[in-house]
């Protein structure tokens, strides 16, 4: 019994992450998200610049920063 109760407790323990999770940087894209038409372009962790946050974020991107490009430019992240 004590047996099973720790193999429990480990398998919850490395289950935490999510299979959609591909990087620090980068995770699977939502393309059927909704995003405002604000533009306050973005330079997201995948050196491209974003219209805005939002847009960055529906195209799998966890980490951006403000910017001064253009949408669609190469950025430094």
């Amino acid at each position: 019994m004590r047996f099973k109760l720790i193999l429990f407790f480990l398998l919850l323990i490395s289950c935490n992450g999510t299979e959609e999770d591909l990087g620090e940087c980068y995770v699977a894209p939502e393309p059927d998200g909704t995003c405002i038409e604000i533009y306050e372009p973005v330079c997201a962790c995948n050196d491209l610049v974003y219209s805005n946050s939002c847009y960055a974020q529906k195209a799998g991107n966890r980490l951006w920063k403000s910017t001064n490009l253009e949408s669609g430019e190469k950025c430094n992240y």
